[in-house]
């Protein structure tokens, strides 16, 4: 591992909101540890915006890859920022962390999709609430830290690997037993929530609820209402999508 001690987030300007959510908790580590965090909005007016970008690429030591359509969209991500990140993440040891903003081609591309995810392609920011989402920043905040404090020799592998917590494993098994509910009993109006919790044996109610909203915000699920009651039902998406992630 080289002496690099550089955060570096490479995002799309269509997403900077995103961006500037993140940096409100990644500025504690630049206040309190003076880590150097580098984003293209600390390029000066009239400076070299392409050599400011290569200077700061190359003291990175931790590459946070803010990734979306409007990311994977972008000629100049893929062309100049991405490269660099990549030959640094395999000759000097970087890091890279990519976040899911929304649904793309993530999982498609060789380059990138080889990176444990530091939230599931198929959970994005924009799929989750405010909590949720400070909870992710958190979580990548603390990673960030631990990582820059390394030694430069430590080969430590991130926290943020394929080990789900134990919270997320409940979480998964849950939207595992709605999803086969909704793949067994296939009603021509659909089920309404009474109906998935009862087939489903689930503990509690709420999280049968959680992952049904959850499910139909993703576009899986779909919504009927009828006589004041609303009916969920599978989507065309939401089967081929079943198929793919899903063996119940």
């Amino acid at each position: 591992m080289s002496n690099r001690q550089g955060v570096f987030i490479s995002y799309s300007k269509k997403d900077a909101k995103w961006l500037d959510l993140l940096r409100v908790h990644l500025s504690y580590l630049e206040r309190e540890y003076q880590f150097t965090i580098w984003e293209d909005s600390k390029i000066e007016v009239g400076a070299d915006w392409r050599d400011e970008i290569y200077k700061a690429l190359s003291n990175t030591k931790i590459a946070i890859l803010m990734v979306s359509a409007n990311f994977i969209a972008s000629d100049f991500i893929n062309n100049e920022e991405l490269p660099a990140l990549l030959t640094a993440a395999e000759q000097e040891g970087a890091y890279i962390f990519p976040i899911i903003i929304s649904h793309c081609m993530f999982s498609d591309i060789d380059a990138i999709s080889k990176f444990q995810t530091v939230n599931p392609p198929t959970e994005p920011l924009v799929a989750m609430d405010d909590g949720q989402r400070d909870a992710l920043f958190v979580k990548v905040t603390q990673e960030v830290k631990r990582v820059l404090s390394l030694p430069a020799n430590d080969s430590s592998s991130p926290i943020v690997d394929n080990l789900p917590s134990l919270e997320e494993y409940q979480a998964a098994l849950v939207r595992a037993s709605v999803i086969s509910v909704f793949r067994t009993h296939t009603e021509k109006l659909g089920l309404t929530i009474k109906q998935v919790y009862e087939l489903s044996k689930i503990e509690r109610r709420k999280n049968v609820v959680r992952v049904i909203h959850e499910l139909e915000a993703l576009g899986i699920l779909t919504k009927t209402k009828v006589e004041q009651l609303s009916y969920y039902k599978i989507t065309d998406f939401g089967t081929t999508f079943i198929k793919e992630y899903y063996t119940i």
